[in-house]
């Protein structure tokens, strides 16, 4: 039996919260690095349930530009950016020799010591005790920039209204969840269930689940692509229209001019 919706770190497809409503869900998005070259995609979001809060992002590297064995890794949510013209993920401090040595994802093994292991391989140096192999994680580990989510809005921050920028608080930054309250959705402690718990959605249920994602993502891409084709084709025309205008315009001036005896010949 799955027992993640238990853990504090859970996948968020296999848990009991979703991406608050007009957030953007970046599962499906692609994932580059600044040269624009494919790292992977972004599969899942490992989600915090205790301080509800997103840790982590699910890399899969298949499909990748930089000849990067094919596999899942973690990535801390404090490295990643969202493009600001675009719906890609960018990883502007994540080298190649950083995405070989991290350990390959597996979400029966998400512990402190591989927190730790994520975050060593990536540079961070393990400052306190606390820290240590072995050791429960402080509070203080996620107070890191790693853990970071307004890291991921900096370049979208124009999208975010004056008042909603006011009331901004450390719990609704980034990635916000909340926990389903409605439809027959869990709370804590609560006994209530719904009728199929998301957290009893079996592997080939999840992947559909994925890939359909990824489908809607592309379809997204492809239709913005043609959207801005036919719009720089309309600014092309309108153009080439105005100086065919600007043409006609000055002969016909030209030949009045003449007419009247105001230009020479």
């Amino acid at each position: 039996m799955d027992n993640m919706k238990h853990r504090r770190l859970q996948e968020l497809d296999r848990s009991d919260f979703e991406v608050v409503k007009g957030e953007p869900d970046i599962r499906g998005w692609d994932v580059r690095n600044p040269s624009g070259q494919k790292i992977g995609e972004v599969e899942e979001l490992i989600i915090d349930a205790q301080q509800k809060k997103v840790r982590y992002m699910v890399v899969d590297l298949d499909d990748n530009e930089l000849k990067l064995n094919h596999r899942k890794v973690l990535l801390p949510i404090g490295l990643a950016e969202l493009k600001k013209d675009d719906d890609d993920v960018v990883l502007p401090n994540v080298s190649v020799e950083h995405l070989n040595a991290l350990p390959g994802y597996d979400k029966n093994n998400l512990n402190p010591d591989l927190e730790r292991k994520i975050c060593s391989t990536l540079g961070r140096k393990m400052e306190s005790t606390s820290m240590m192999e072995g050791q429960e994680l402080s509070n203080d580990f996620y107070k890191h920039d790693y853990y970071n989510d307004d890291n991921l809005y900096r370049h979208r921050l124009h999208e975010l209204g004056n008042q909603q920028k006011r009331q901004e608080s450390e719990y609704e930054k980034g990635l916000r969840i909340w926990e389903m309250r409605s439809e027959g959705g869990i709370l804590p402690g609560s006994e209530k269930e719904r009728p199929q718990r998301r957290s009893e959605i079996n592997e080939d249920a999840r992947m559909e689940m994925v890939r359909n994602r990824r489908k809607s993502y592309e379809e997204h891409r492809s239709t913005r692509r043609m959207d801005s084709d036919r719009n720089d084709d309309r600014r092309h025309n309108d153009d080439r229209y105005r100086d065919e205008d600007r043409s006609q315009r000055r002969g016909s001036i030209v030949d009045r001019l003449r007419d009247e005896g105001l230009q020479d010949g």
